[in-house]
């Protein structure tokens, strides 16, 4: 039997709005693939094909949104799947993780927290179009190692750019997103993650915070 993609039966199930063909073909894709690979080779190309076909008008919003949720429902399910494994000899560093107000795409911003939870991190994920006052509040309550803030637009970043320096002066702050570039982490104080999120990852994981996670 000629061994078929799971690809084509993902943007099938899309346009037919067939969650459960889409679904099997999205488990079919992640199966069994490490983590960091499924993010880099699966889901953020699968991402940023989404918005293009949405941008050029192949795909429409409802369509848009249908997997989107399709992605985010998957993904979310992974994410606290280390919250409950022992670390052999360390505590467990925090993150918190959120888009800014008015800001909705937070799919690659999951992605990372995801891959903060594989090396050990524990992740705390806010999503999208969050209050700065709720992040901050999250932060402290949490004594976060690191606060990471992805937006699409810089406007977004800067709108209330007063907090978001202040939330950096107390704790390790992380630009993310098209939104982001080197002048606006100068502005608010923060360190602009590569958009490559293994890279990324890189950034906030230094060796010092390397743990190693019990599956025993």
């Amino acid at each position: 039997m000629e061994d078929r993609s799971p690809l084509p039966d993902l943007w099938a199930g899309i346009e037919a709005f067939d969650e459960e063909m889409a679904d099997g073909a999205l488990v079919g894709l992640l199966w069994d693939v490490p983590l960091p690979e499924a993010v880099e080779r699966v889901v953020v190309p699968f991402l940023q094909e989404l918005g293009d076909r949405w941008e050029c008008g192949t795909l429409s919003v409802a369509h848009e949104h249908f997997a989107s949720n399709l992605v985010r429902r998957r993904l979310s399910a992974l994410v606290h799947r280390h919250e409950l494994l022992p670390v052999q000899g360390r505590r467990r560093p925090r993150a918190v993780l959120a888009c800014p107000p008015g800001e909705r795409h937070d799919l690659a911003l999951l992605c990372f927290a995801l891959l903060l939870g594989e090396n050990g991190w524990r992740t705390t994920f806010l999503g999208a179009d969050t209050p700065l006052e709720s992040l901050a509040s999250a932060a402290r309550s949490t004594a976060a190692d690191a606060v990471v803030v992805a937006a699409t637009r810089t406007g977004r970043l800067m709108a209330d750019r007063e907090a978001l320096v202040e939330l950096g002066s107390d704790r390790p702050l992380y630009i993310a997103g098209r939104g982001a570039d080197p002048e606006v982490a100068r502005v608010l104080g923060a360190v602009l993650l590569d958009d490559d999120l293994v890279r990324a990852l890189e950034q906030v994981v230094p060796r010092r915070w390397g743990l190693v996670l019990d599956r025993g």
